[in-house]
């Protein structure tokens, strides 16, 4: 409890300017929140268009390749967790781990192996804290990710994608993105 009058006034000048503060970096968050979400909308035509391409050779190829055809039975599956790599994102980074934890869940009760790939600092921390394996993870660049990062991550799991079971394929590929119904 302040001891006087100027001490009430010194408290209470701080917290107007952590008010001021914290308000700014709301404003900072929406605005760069609706950057993305308006980046997002304009790849949507490429990314229905490519699911479109892939899903019309998948239904037409006569090749045997993993990439197009289902397996016989799902005995272990890729989970693919993007989130950020730092906070001040609302409920965004909690909302994905909570969809990925219920994802997991539902495929070990259905006795599928998980094997989880991270993208983002706050959900790998979130995976090693409850002390769960990861194959592989990359952080550091959810602010400005590139076609590169994209890259390496696709190669990574293609990669592990060909490598038969017995030498530890999944036979699955899941993405854990709140809303996402791709």
């Amino acid at each position: 409890m302040p001891a006087s009058l100027r001490e009430l006034r010194q408290r209470r000048k701080s917290v107007m300017a952590t008010k001021k503060i914290t308000r700014a970096m709301e404003l900072i968050a929406a605005s760069r929140v609706v950057r993305a979400q308006q980046a997002a909308q304009a790849g949507e035509p490429y990314i229905t268009e490519l699911i479109r391409a892939v899903s019309t050779v998948a239904a037409q190829s006569h090749a045997d390749h993993p990439l197009t055809t289902q397996p016989a039975k799902v005995r272990r599956v890729a989970m693919l967790v993007i989130a950020s790599d730092r906070g001040m994102n609302g409920a965004y980074t909690s909302n994905v781990n909570k969809v990925a934890a219920r994802l997991r869940a539902r495929l070990e009760e259905e006795g599928v192996e998980v094997v989880r790939y991270m993208v983002g600092r706050k959900p790998i921390s979130y995976v090693r804290f409850r002390g769960l394996p990861i194959r592989r993870s990359w952080d550091g660049f959810s602010d400005s990710p590139t076609y590169a990062h994209a890259v390496e991550i696709a190669d990574a799991l293609i990669e592990d994608l060909l490598t038969p079971y017995e030498e530890g394929e999944w036979t699955r590929s899941t993405a854990s993105t709140p809303g996402c119904s791709r």
